[in-house]
């Protein structure tokens, strides 16, 4: 059997949605259960172009997913590849698309060993110790892996191998859910003087908060350092920022990405 084919990449300027799975796996598929724990981190990214691929935000994933066709996927037509990336203002036929979702591409990443998840503190990448620091909404770099996936030969598979959480964003309520702004808004409609804990950061948490800058200040992807199962082979380095998302050098996409 031929050894399988993962390509590295990173994501830049994102915003994560998807935190139900972060940290603690879910364990069933479609109401039966799972052989493997499975964890799960969604991101979106604003649109700026008609096509993914043409998005600065995803110029690393874009090369990623054209080595990858040309390395395993050219016995399919181009066009016949499923990527895992989807345009919210498209939705599944008969579901309408969250509000969320309207101008955003969105990307689903997956894991069978917990994703490593960092937080900018200070200009550097801590490990998150008190979840209660991030939420929905908030400003993300991701690490991932691609690879044909194994039930269908003809899609691609996202791995999230790691999350950076940059800077903090507007919280983003995630399905029937409701935001901590919105809850005040309702308590103060009912003449309630909610005055909160006071200015002090949560026992174990981050004094500093969130880093301030832009999201794709010289702060670095963590290695990817866990390579147990479902984990695509680390990399030999991290890949680097140079504070720009110009197209990588040489990408000419296949036929079948619109033109650049």
């Amino acid at each position: 059997m031929a050894q399988r084919v993962y390509k590295q990449a990173t994501i830049f300027n994102a915003r994560i949605v998807g935190m139900r799975n972060l940290w603690e796996p879910s364990r069933e598929y479609m109401g039966k259960p799972t052989e493997k724990p499975n964890y799960l981190a969604s991101i979106i990214v604003a649109k700026t172009r008609g096509h993914w691929s043409e998005e600065p935000a995803f110029a690393g994933f874009a090369q990623a997913a054209q080595e990858l066709y040309q390395s395993a996927m050219t016995h399919i037509p181009f066009p016949a590849v499923m990527w895992p990336i989807k345009d919210g203002d498209s939705p599944e036929p008969g579901r309408t698309p969250a509000e969320w979702m309207r101008g955003h591409w969105f990307l689903t990443g997956s894991s069978s060993s917990p994703i490593e998840t960092n937080i900018v503190q200070g200009g550097v990448p801590v490990k998150i110790t008190n979840r209660a620091m991030v939420k929905p909404g908030d400003i993300v770099a991701a690490g991932v892996a691609l690879a044909v996936n194994s039930n269908n030969h003809a899609a691609v598979k996202c791995y999230m191998n790691s999350i950076l959480f940059m800077s903090a964003g507007e919280e983003i309520a995630v399905g029937s859910s409701i935001t901590g702004a919105e809850l005040m808004a309702k308590a103060k409609e009912q003449g309630l003087n909610v005055t909160g804990f006071g200015t002090g950061a949560p026992a174990g948490g981050f004094t500093g908060g969130f880093q301030t800058g832009a999201p794709n200040s010289p702060a670095t992807i963590p290695q990817f350092s866990q390579a147990g199962t479902g984990f695509a082979p680390p990399p030999a380095q991290p890949p680097a920022s140079t504070g720009g998302f110009a197209a990588p050098t040489g990408f000419t996409p296949p036929q079948g990405f619109p033109p650049r």
